[in-house]
């Protein structure tokens, strides 16, 4: 019910765009610039279009309603916030901070809409809905607690935490680290190293060029891409990975399932083993050192790569496709 809750909260944020806005501001912006933007009480959205020029829309809300730039009932919600909405040389603020305590604004809150140049580094936070932004370039740090956060099409070295939904991003090229202790962790189409960590449920990470950390408490972790380097620990769930071009380093670990790896080509490459687990399964070839039913230490074509697996929910498989 609580996640129902969540996902009702963010989409009835995100839902406002399409409504005429309370209040929109109009910035020309014909350079890189910084979005800084925080809400504490409604969702937050960004997005870009082609025009120098930065456009906020702020929705206000009371009991579901959105309320037209006209109505009487504006000003007084206003007195209740820190409303900021401003430009400083390259510096976009877009900020409706609530001054009283949240019982007595339970059913008030204020949700941007904000349109941007592609150049754009995005510092947001909301502590009252959910955060989607897209299109934008530059260096983005990304908090909600109040739901979750998903990023469309995206660049930049980026940090995004959810205490309250999920983390998601897709075609996202740049560095990322993807936290939740609310909901699952998702990344799809990505380029450059990642991050990933999740409390509140898995982590499913696709189509990954580039380096791996994940690992989730609150259930299984994939890992699917052409990555040099995987570190992946569950102690929710069972470990799978399927990657090509590893040349650094391959650990795995499970403490709630097993552990399921497929290295393309992965009997030609040089390998350090040190799988264990109640059973492993692997085809040895050009082997040097000991195997038994519930371990494997030793060098597969002379050694190189660290590979080391452990799973004590399940056991361990390794297999190579071409």
């Amino acid at each position: 019910m609580m996640a129902l809750l969540v996902v009702i909260l963010s989409c009835q944020g995100f839902a406002q765009e399409h409504k005429t806005p309370t209040i929109t501001k109009t910035f020309e912006l014909n350079q890189p610039g910084t979005l800084n933007s925080k809400s504490s009480g409604g969702s937050i959205r960004v997005k870009t279009h082609d025009e120098p020029t930065v456009e906020v829309r702020a929705f206000i809300r009371k009991n579901g309603r959105v309320l037209a730039p006209t109505d009487p009932m504006v000003a007084d919600i206003l007195e209740k916030f820190d409303l900021e909405i401003e430009k400083n040389g390259t510096v976009i603020n877009a900020n409706a901070v609530r001054k009283s305590n949240f019982a007595r604004l339970r059913n008030v809150g204020i949700y941007f809409t904000i349109i941007v140049p592609r150049e754009m580094s995005c510092n947001v936070t909301s502590s009252g809905g959910g955060l989607r932004i897209s299109g934008v370039e530059g260096t983005h740090k990304l908090i909600s607690s109040g739901g979750s956060v998903i990023l469309e099409n995206t660049s930049g070295t980026t940090t995004a935490k959810s205490s309250g939904g999920k983390a998601g991003a897709t075609n996202h090229n740049g560095d990322i680290r993807l936290t939740s202790s609310g909901g699952g962790v998702t990344l799809d189409e990505a380029r450059g190293s990642v991050y990933a960590r999740s409390s509140g449920g898995s982590v499913r990470l696709k189509a990954i060029q580039g380096a791996v950390d994940a690992v989730s408490s609150g259930g299984g972790v994939t890992v699917l891409g052409d990555c040099n380097s995987v570190k992946a620990k569950s102690s929710g769930g069972s470990v799978h990975v399927n990657i090509s071009n590893l040349s650094k380093e391959l650990h795995l670990e499970s403490s709630g399932g097993g552990v399921d790896a497929v290295v393309q080509n992965g009997d030609q490459l040089g390998l350090d083993l040190d799988l264990g687990s109640s059973s492993v399964h692997i085809d040895l070839k050009n082997f040097s050192g000991q195997t038994k039913k519930n371990r494997v230490k030793g060098t597969m074509n002379d050694g190189g790569i660290p590979v080391y697996m452990r799973a004590s929910g399940g056991s361990v498989k390794v297999r190579y496709e071409d």
